[in-house]
């Protein structure tokens, strides 16, 4: 199990989408700032954890980051206000 905090490796990173907007972790922005992101909006998304680092180039096939060992957290459905 991978424990989620802010001092998160740098050799993996969170990656959420849905079909309208994506956003990842990064140094500079941790977990709770991604999902801040994604439910501003209103719109539910997928959550990923992507074991290897944020500027690493992948593909990304139908929102949902084609790496080996990419493990899916969640559906996380946003409800309106």
């Amino acid at each position: 199990m991978i424990e989620i905090n802010n001092n998160q490796p740098h050799n993996l990173h969170f990656f959420a989408a849905s079909a309208f907007d994506w956003a990842q972790t990064t140094p500079e922005r941790d977990l709770r700032e991604v999902m801040y992101i994604m439910e501003k909006y209103n719109h539910s998304y997928n959550l990923y954890l992507v074991p290897v680092p944020h500027d690493t180039p992948y593909e990304i096939n139908f929102y949902q980051p084609q790496v080996e060992g990419t493990q899916w957290l969640g559906f996380f459905e946003v409800k309106g206000k």
